[in-house]
């Protein structure tokens, strides 16, 4: 049997590796591993979370091996999560485009996913950035509304709360 275990690193940009980690792996060098897949200069923003046995989110700490985490039991490779871990008062601060990129994919993502709560209004113009990062500049309210339905541009709660949004 291979010793390690393997393990699922979801991405910003929803790509996924693959890897087998060893035991003696730290977190901080799978954090530079996960880096490099991004030529990521600015890591200590940056941290790889996973989901324990009660629903818990956990940030893996950067000075103890992986494999000594509390990680899940459950069979199949282990999920483990690329996230911004610590935020700045403002986005002019950060020097590199590609962290920049990877702040914007951050908070598209939590926005979603309802971790952060944000007022309709303010969903509606976040849809609009997404939309125009995604497809660019506007062309038509029909491709507009052909877009939206396929983008994770809205919250389950304002779909919920605007249901016209969903046709």
């Amino acid at each position: 049997m291979t010793e390690g275990r393997h393990c699922q690193v979801h991405l910003l940009d929803d790509r996924r590796l693959e890897l087998l980690v060893q035991p003696k792996l730290l977190a901080r060098e799978l954090l530079d591993l996960v880096a490099s897949h991004f030529n990521l200069k600015e890591k200590e923003y940056f941290g790889i979370t996973f989901i324990d046995d009660t629903g818990q989110q956990n940030w893996l700490q950067l000075d103890h091996r992986v494999l000594d985490h509390d990680l899940p039991k459950k069979p199949g490779p282990t999920i483990l999560h690329f996230a911004v871990r610590f935020y700045i008062e403002s986005i002019s601060f950060l020097k590199d485009k590609t962290t920049v990129e990877l702040f914007f994919l951050n908070a598209k993502a939590c926005v979603h996913k309802g971790q952060i709560e944000v007022e309709s209004e303010t969903i509606f113009k976040l849809a609009a950035f997404i939309l125009q990062e995604a497809k660019g500049d506007y062309t038509s309210d029909e491709n507009a509304r052909k877009d939206l339905k396929t983008l994770p541009a809205f919250p389950t709660k304002t779909l919920q709360e605007h249901p016209s949004l969903a046709y």
